[in-house]
């Protein structure tokens, strides 16, 4: 019975030792390690994305909500979803530019609103309701400027006005500019 012991251990240790030999006799391949790097992927991301910037007295100068914001790699920016820009001013209510689709350029200095997109400012006293359709709006936010090459319409109490292409200046006092097939329209009270 010691002998058969012996036996099947001398066995294994020889299978042992046979592996060994083979892993060591095989010549290697020499494997050419690169690190690859998808070219456009998600470095950041942030679900429920949420930035304020403040003006010189501390003051909340504007924020930018998102559902969903993904920062990449290659440094092209930050893709945004539903994001809503909120444009804070002294004597006014705020300027609110929603979409379903955004994007901060690299440097941060532009915010393009894909798709559809809604600039609205409501009611309060000295000052109406302004509601303005567009879609691709390229935003300024330093400059409170806003433009678009698209047609956009601007709805303000009665009076209604719209174009293609438009340059929308959001303080006071509210500078609007549209470019081709302007018709409007003006109703009294």
């Amino acid at each position: 019975m010691i002998a058969e012991q012996y036996k099947n251990f001398f066995l294994l240790l020889l299978i042992f030792l046979a592996s060994i030999w083979a892993v060591n006799s095989v010549p290697e391949h020499e494997l050419d390690e690169k690190l690859v790097v998808a070219e456009h992927t998600a470095e950041h991301f942030a679900v429920g994305y949420s930035k304020t910037q403040m003006n010189e007295l501390g003051l909340a100068a504007n924020k930018l909500t998102a559902d969903y914001a993904a920062n990449y790699r290659d440094n092209a920016g930050t893709e945004l979803t539903n994001p809503v820009m909120t444009v804070y001013k002294k004597e006014t209510p705020p300027w609110v530019i929603r979409s379903k689709a955004g994007y901060i350029s690299a440097a941060g200095d532009q915010i393009a609103m894909n798709g559809q997109v809604f600039i609205d400012r409501a009611a309060a006293e000295n000052v109406r309701e302004i509601n303005v359709k567009t879609s691709n709006l390229l935003v300024h936010p330093k400059r409170n400027y806003a433009e678009t090459d698209d047609w956009a319409e601007m709805v303000s109490g009665l009076d209604r006005i719209s174009g293609v292409g438009m340059k929308l200046f959001y303080r006071e006092p509210l500078y609007i500019k549209l470019f081709a097939n302007v018709k409007g329209l003006h109703e009294y009270d």
